[in-house]
Formats: C-alpha cells, structure tokens, sequence
C-alpha cells in the first residue's frame, strides 16, 4: 500500500511518529511505501529517518519539494497552514506513475488498525473516499451541507480520477479569487469544493474529537450515524488529533494525548513537548477539573494498541 504524508521540518517527528503506529499494526508492512513529501526538510533529520527506515521492513520514498514550488503556489498558504500542509493538493506531482492509489495521512495522527483493510475498498468510480468532518453545531459552509462535508485529514485516493479533475489548478483559482477570510481551513475548504461528490468512509477511519461529546450528549443532527460514533470513540482504526493543540503541547487536553506520545517515543527522535499558553497553576487546575471526564473517555477504548514495531529481515535488508 502506498501511503503519502506531507512535512516540514517541524513536523517531521510527527510524520515518523505516524508512520510507527502505522507498522505497529500492519499485517504486511513489507508491503507498505511511505511516500513522504518534503519542504525544507534538513539533511540532518532526512538522514535520520533514513537510517530508520533501514530497520523496518517497509520502504520510504522521500522527495524534497521547496525548490519544485513557485511563490505563487506557496503563497497559497493561509494562517496556520503553511506550505507543507498544501502539499497534498498536488501529490501527484510528485508519485510514480504506477502507483494508483494511496492513503494520505495528516501528521496529528494514530493509526490503530491495519491499514491493509482499506486497500481492498471499492471505490465505486470515486476520487476520493473520506469521513464526514464532525461539528457541534449543524453548519451548511460554503453551501455544502454539514453532512456532504468531509474531513481532509485522512484520504483514500484513486490518483488516476484525482488527476482528471486538475485538482491543483481548480484549487489555485478557488483560493485566489476569494477573500482569505472565506477559508477557515483552506486546503481542506478547496477539496470538497472539487469533490462534492466522495466515498463516505466509516468515522473509525478518522475518529475525531467531537466523537466524544457528541456520544455522551447524544447530539440529534448525528443520531442516524449513533452506533457510528460509538464505534469510533470504541474501537478507532484512526484517531485525529484536530485542532490548534496538538498533543505534542503540554496543554493538550485530548484523552489519547499519552498514547500519541508513547508512538513518539519508537521514532529516532526525542520527543520535545511545545510549551503551552497556561500557567502551570492554571494547567493543573484544568487537569484536575477535567481528570473525571478524560478517564471515562479513555475507558471507552476496547482496543490494547501494539506499541511493537516490526523490523526487517536479513533476506529484505
């Protein structure tokens, strides 16, 4: 199975931390090609996850793209998302051209089920297939019903109808005909403008983090996807790690936050918690209140996640 995921040097611990739960629960990992996209990635952290890779038995396919991007295409970039986050809309740049279809992964990811149980979907003539994006509050953005929109964070998808649609240059349009503030998440705004029509994936392919709240007070725009969601807060094959704090931060609040931390520790890098925007005494209070809540959320998880990588063999080596 071919898998993409898209970096930067500040986020290229985060990617091999993906990449590990990735193989911790992959049936045939020898099987797998990480295609990791690169923007200003350092010698120094390319040769580390390199070197890595030598150990595992899947195969890593690393292409730098800073100098293959104009300032035009960058300039694409919004807020927070900066060029590497954009990547993505124009993979196929920069794939081989025999591969077909891939999984796009973002780097605020764990993956807890064996990818291979994609690889055999029918895509039904889809580009893409994805999971409905979760929110609080029922909003029809863009025009698009709440429930037609999807979650750009984990993507399967056929290149080959991906590129009959000129995604990138559909997007570059979009994004520069209308006003920035049009776009609160701007890559992903773009994609479902394109494809207004996907492949609806199960949402324990992308579980996210209102898949709590929306379990425990049985919001009523999600009842007919209920035993859904209770799936996914169960038994997640994908936890998304969504919004602004990120559990690499000290102020991150999400129930899996030590979990995400525990794959970071199986990549060559040391992990380095981001300092956060609270006090300590405010941080502890907060813990504290919310210490009940994130235990119940926790206990919900039926599954015992591998933290094993596999390691490859002299033959493969």
């Amino acid at each position: 199975m071919d898998i993409v995921l898209c970096a930067d040097e500040t986020y290229i611990d985060k990617a091999a931390t993906v990449m590990a739960s990735v193989l911790c629960h992959a049936s045939r990992s020898e099987e797998i090609t990480f295609h990791l996209l690169g923007h200003d990635i350092s010698t120094a952290s390319r040769a580390k996850l390199e070197a890595w890779f030598d150990k595992l038995p899947a195969r890593l396919r690393f292409t730098e793209t800073q100098h293959q991007t104009t300032a035009q295409w960058q300039a694409l970039s919004l807020g927070r998302f900066g060029p590497a986050a954009m990547l993505r809309l124009s993979m196929e740049r920069w794939l081989p051209e025999d591969v077909k279809r891939v999984l796009y992964l973002d780097c605020d990811v764990l993956v807890l089920d064996d990818v291979a149980r994609l690889a055999g979907i029918e895509m039904h003539g889809y580009a893409v297939a994805a999971a409905m994006n979760l929110q609080n509050v029922p909003q029809d953005r863009l025009g698009i019903p709440y429930t037609k929109y999807f979650n750009s964070g984990i993507l399967l998808v056929d290149l080959d109808r991906w590129k009959s649609r000129g995604v990138m240059a559909s997007i570059e349009q979009r994004l520069n005909s209308q006003s920035e503030a049009t776009w609160q998440y701007p890559d992903q705004d773009a994609l479902n403008l394109v494809f207004t029509d996907w492949l609806r994936l199960p949402l324990r392919w992308n579980m996210q983090p209102y898949t709590y709240p929306a379990v425990e007070k049985k919001a009523t725009h999600y009842v007919e996807w209920r035993h859904e969601l209770l799936e996914a807060a169960s038994n997640p094959a994908v936890v998304h790690f969504m919004g602004p704090i990120k559990p690499w931060n000290v102020d991150s609040r999400h129930p899996l936050t030590s979990l995400f931390r525990k794959y970071m520790y199986l990549t060559p890098w040391t992990p380095i918690l981001e300092v956060g925007q609270l006090s300590p005494f405010k941080r502890l209070r907060r813990r504290l209140l919310q210490a009940p809540k994130s235990w119940r959320r926790r206990r919900r998880l039926r599954q015992s996640p591998s933290l094993t990588l596999p390691v490859a063999s002299r033959e493969a080596r």
